[in-house]
């Protein structure tokens, strides 16, 4: 359940997972959730335990992953990510989901287990691939990933490109999932104004170009750019 380490052509955060965790605070804050020193805070699908130990000087973090393969943070407190989640109902403040739904056996009990320890006015972070951008960053192949899941993962594997099942999401798909037990704030469309605020890095020519867009235009386009980022917010 972690973001593998490759370059995405897609929002490329400036300076690796600092960025990231830099990224993923800005955003929190430009949406009105900053976080706080006394926020409890769950970076779920942790990986290398860089964001969260980055995230740990704003507010109190917890860990969790299938397998504690933490190379940094590891003085905060870990829990393995058992079905269901190893926490009580409404426990946290802030829920990060970076780069890990698509790599879970099933994105449905996925975003309830989110859903069900959240508080009632929390918020959860996620950010995942979108099915729909023709470049798939764990494969490193083109259009292969629109067949469908199971049979990308099988061909994937086979060719040697993937080293699990990868499912991923279209946003449309995401907000299905998300259901009526969560409401979904699209955020990826809103990072393309400003980049350099939210630690992102685009070409000075793409930059130029999405200056030059519409926001209307971005926001009608938002399920087709290559990272899907929301805010989830229980009702």
């Amino acid at each position: 359940m972690t973001e593998g380490a490759h370059k995405r052509m897609g929002f490329s955060a400036i300076g690796g997972r600092k960025a990231k965790a830099e990224k993923i605070a800005a955003i929190l804050a430009a949406a009105g959730h900053p976080l706080k020193a006394e926020h409890r805070v769950l970076d779920l699908g942790c990986g290398s335990g860089e964001i969260a130990a980055h995230l740990a000087t704003f507010a109190s973090i917890e860990c969790s992953d299938a397998v504690d393969q933490r190379t940094q943070g590891r003085e905060l407190p870990f829990s393995l990510a058992t079905q269901p989640l190893p926490f009580n109902d409404a426990s946290f403040d802030v829920v990060i989901s970076n780069h890990v739904i698509e790599h879970t056996a099933d994105p449905g009990t996925h975003l309830d287990e989110i859903r069900r320890i959240l508080r009632p006015t929390g918020v959860a972070y996620l950010a995942t691939p979108n099915r729909w951008w023709p470049w798939e960053v764990h494969a490193k192949l083109a259009l292969l990933h629109y067949l469908p899941w199971r049979v990308f993962s099988r061909l994937g594997m086979a060719l040697g490109r993937l080293n699990e099942p990868v499912q991923l999401l279209s946003l449309g798909r995401l907000q299905q999932l998300a259901g009526t037990g969560m409401r979904t704030e699209i955020w990826h469309h809103r990072l393309l104004k400003s980049p350099e605020r939210f630690a992102l890095s685009f070409s000075p020519g793409i930059a130029k170009i999405l200056q030059q867009m519409p926001f209307t235009m971005l926001s009608l386009t938002a399920g087709l750019q290559p990272t899907l980022i929301v805010l989830l917010h229980p009702r």
